[in-house]
Formats: structure tokens, sequence, C-alpha cells
């Protein structure tokens, strides 16, 4: 059943991480969290960005990293999550500056990449 939903929306895409994330204790599975939150974020999702950065961010599904943690929440910023925003500004005190460099390049890249062509696109000098 899950298959089916490979090549549907982001919003479907969105429903299945959240289904996969709220189960109880024993049930539930990052991993899979994790893989429809990503599909859904290449899709243009600033909800499922947000989700990503943050589970980047506990190591949850995937190994944390806290730089890439970054780059979803401001992918999602850049998309106007307020959110995305607030966990931005904590992931942020983390990072050392080569790290925050590397974050902000990351996010622009995944802008450009996934974003761009399904909204207007942002000021590249934008932090």
């Amino acid at each position: 059943m899950v298959m089916d939903f490979e090549e549907s929306s982001c919003s479907t895409q969105f429903e299945l991480g959240e289904l996969f994330s709220k189960r109880k204790n024993e049930l539930r599975d990052y991993k899979q969290t994790f893989k429809w939150y990503k599909k859904a974020a290449i899709n243009g999702s600033r909800k499922a960005q947000h989700r990503l950065g943050t589970m980047y961010a506990r190591g949850q599904g995937v190994s944390q990293d806290y730089t890439q943690a970054y780059a979803w929440c401001k992918v999602a910023v850049f998309q106007n999550s307020k959110h995305a925003k607030r966990k931005l500004e904590v992931i942020e005190a983390k990072l050392s500056l080569e790290q925050l460099r590397r974050g902000r390049w990351l996010a622009q890249e995944y802008y450009d990449k996934f974003i761009t062509h399904r909204h207007s696109p942002i000021l590249k000098n934008q932090n």
C-alpha cells in the first residue's frame, strides 16, 4: 500500500510521515517518518522541511547533523515558516562558523533545486 504513495502529492507524503511519527512508542518508525518527510520536503512542503530539520537535529531516523538541520529549517524559513524560524535560532547556536556557512550554502542549494520552480526565487544574499 505504501508503495502507491511514492509519487503522490507532498501533502500525502507529509501525512504518511505524520502517521509513522505519531504511532505509539513501540510502533513508531523514525526511518519511515524521515523517508516520507524528506519526499514531502523535496516536493515543497514547508512543514515537512521543518520536521526534517528537527529530525536531523535530534538524530531521529538519521544520524544527528546540525548542518543539515539548519539547511532544511532555513528552506522552510524561506517559505515563511514561523515554527522553523524558532527552531533555526536554536540550531544556529550549536553551529561553528564553518558549519553555519555550509548550512546556508546547502539551504540555498536545496531551495534552488527543489523549490524555485514552484515559487518565486529568493534573494541570493538573504541570510
